[in-house]
């Protein structure tokens, strides 16, 4: 059985694997509105458009190419 993403999952998530801002974590349309929520709840804001958890952005998969409890990440154009 796979565990859920949360908020703290992908906090360790993004420590273990050396994230940085030219990374971007994809999600699951359900995990992120899970997350998002959670996210939005704990830091006690209105979420609009994607976040970022520790400067990396955390992005909703509009493809339906990312699986549920999934983490995709795709490395972001460097500027």
């Amino acid at each position: 059985m796979r565990l859920s993403i949360s908020y703290d999952s992908l906090q360790e998530y993004i420590l273990e694997h050396d994230l940085t801002e030219n990374d971007a974590i994809v999600l699951h349309p359900r995990d992120y509105d899970a997350v998002a929520s959670e996210y939005a709840t704990e830091n006690n804001i209105m979420i609009y458009r994607s976040f970022e958890i520790l400067g990396v952005p955390v992005l909703e998969d509009t493809a339906d190419e990312v699986k549920k409890n999934n983490i995709y990440v795709m490395p972001l154009a460097a500027s």
